[in-house]
């Protein structure tokens, strides 16, 4: 059981942030590209369209980036690594579901 205010409880806590920002992130662009009609017409809704689910991930992974500085002995660049590969994890997994009926149980 972790005590409350424990240095290990708020890495644990920070790192929670940290990842389930940039898992609403991913959850986010996948609603903006598969939902474009509810986006605004022309030049801002395309913007948002292309550029929105990039942008919003750019800044999860910077602000997960900054709010686990203070956490552990790992630098700038193995944080974004790991915030990079929860990412990549969490989008392979909503495309997996997304397209499961597609892939019919074949991953070549």
């Amino acid at each position: 059981m972790l005590e409350r205010g424990t240095p290990r409880a708020v890495a644990i806590g920070r790192w929670e942030m940290a990842l389930s920002l940039v898992i609403a992130a991913v959850l986010i662009g996948r609603l903006i590209r598969a939902y474009p009609f509810l986006l605004p017409n022309r030049l801002p809704g395309l913007v948002l369209y292309e550029l929105g689910p990039g942008l919003v991930l750019a800044a999860a992974i910077g602000t997960a980036i900054i709010i686990t500085r203070d956490s552990g002995a790992l630098g700038a660049c193995a944080r974004l690594a790991w915030l990079g590969l929860a990412a990549l994890a969490t989008g392979a997994a909503v495309l997996a579901v997304e397209f499961s009926d597609a892939l019919q149980g074949r991953w070549v």
